[in-house]
């Protein structure tokens, strides 16, 4: 993309651009680092304003802005750890409720909103599974299968049309479907054993493996230090090695 194009919308009154491009046409190394970083502060200063009217004031159409903001990245977490669409959309509305509720709590020095509530709707899928609510088939972290048996590259983008998004270009590969069944259950049996840890163990895995956060901000978000972090994660997955070990994974 060429540096006017993507510089479109940023040129001053007279039709000029405010910034110069490099010999080539082509933009500097750092803008689109630049770009994120803009873009990130922006978002940040819209959540803190949303949150003022929200606390201060009960404003709803602020609320129901700050929902829009991240519903679809915690329901693509939620259906990620649950593999379920219908339970993932309602935990998920449960996940932003208890957010509002709890909003006045909420401290960006220790995380940012996103982790925040990833954190919250780790605890409502672990009490949803403790109440038998739910019952949790987590999705491989890279595959969705279709109706067919046919396995394909994906990312749930938490469209709410339930659709999943083509991630790569290559070609399908085909499985047995008993193969898939095998990896279904797997999954389910390798969750019902994380289940019998306690919910901070459970939660540092989901956040994660389903979300993808790093240890450090997981470390901030829940108040500890990133090796105890790290060591109870890992713990964890050395457990689930054992006892899965005569399993064959694909």
């Amino acid at each position: 993309m060429g540096w006017f194009t993507a510089r479109r919308g940023r040129t001053k009154g007279d039709g000029t651009s405010d910034a110069t491009p490099s010999a080539n046409g082509t933009a500097p190394a750092d803008s689109a680092a630049s770009t994120a970083q803009t873009s990130s502060a922006e978002n940040a200063a819209t959540e803190r304003r949303l949150i003022r009217a929200i606390v201060r004031h009960g404003s709803r159409t602020a609320a129901d802005q700050l929902v829009r903001m991240h519903f679809d990245d915690v329901l693509a977490f939620v259906w990620r750890v649950t593999g379920d669409r219908e339970h993932a959309l309602d935990l998920t509305q449960e996940t932003m409720i208890a957010a509002l509720r709890s909003l006045a709590g909420y401290d960006p020095d220790k995380a940012s909103l996103r982790t925040w509530l990833y954190a919250i709707a780790s605890h409502k899928v672990i009490d949803a599974r403790r109440a038998n609510r739910v019952t949790v088939t987590p999705l491989p972290m890279d595959e969705t299968l279709d109706g067919t048996g046919t396995v394909r590259k994906t990312r749930i983008d938490g469209n709410p049309s339930g659709a999943a998004t083509v991630a790569g270009g290559g070609p399908n590969r085909t499985r047995d479907p008993a193969d898939i069944q095998a990896d279904a259950d797997l999954l389910a049996r390798i969750d019902a054993f994380v289940g019998r840890f306690d919910a901070g163990t459970q939660e540092i895995f989901h956040l994660h493996t389903a979300a993808g956060l790093p240890f450090p901000q997981i470390a901030a978000a829940r108040g500890e230090r990133t090796e105890a972090v790290k060591a109870r994660y890992y713990r964890l997955i050395q457990a689930i090695r054992k006892e899965f070990a005569d399993e064959r994974t694909n």
